[in-house]
């Protein structure tokens, strides 16, 4: 499912997992890709919409080299048992609550069909994972692209 030629740049997803620590060298790496290559390269961050102003606030720190090249893309977070709305970072979830945002992030049940939706409608050319969401891997060989994995 690589883009169909008719964009000459190599679109790239990065799907971190839901904690700051994750966030930034993920952010760190897709703007690194588009800087060295700004005319081949198209990265777009795949996160939850709690986690938007983190990244952005992160791509900031890059200057216009971040905040203009990468691109921002949204998927939903489920609702958890025992965790309010709009907390899905672990920086956000008192202590008592963080095991759930690790718990829902491993279930592929419940994140799998938000990611896969996200990735089919972006239609990228490959996907860089966090190892937490191992069923990307799938993914990506069933659409005939590479897939990274790390964490």
């Amino acid at each position: 499912m690589a883009s169909d030629g008719s964009s000459k740049k190599l679109r790239v997803v990065l799907i971190p997992f839901f904690a700051t620590s994750h966030m930034g060298p993920f952010t760190d790496f897709a703007v690194r890709l588009t800087a060295a290559r700004p005319d081949a390269v198209e990265a777009t961050l795949a996160v939850t919409p709690a986690n938007v102003p983190i990244i952005r606030s992160l791509l900031e720190r890059h200057g216009p080299a971040g905040e203009e090249s990468v691109a921002i893309a949204t998927y939903p977070f489920p609702a958890v048992d025992g965790l309010p709305p709009g907390v899905e970072n672990l920086s956000k979830a008192a202590a008592a609550d963080a095991w759930r945002i690790g718990a829902v992030a491993d279930d592929e049940t419940l994140m799998r069909p938000a990611q896969e939706s996200l990735v089919r409608e972006l239609r990228p050319d490959a996907i860089v994972t966090d190892a937490h969401f191992f069923w990307n891997a799938g993914l990506a060989e069933e659409l005939g692209m590479p897939c990274v994995q790390f964490c």
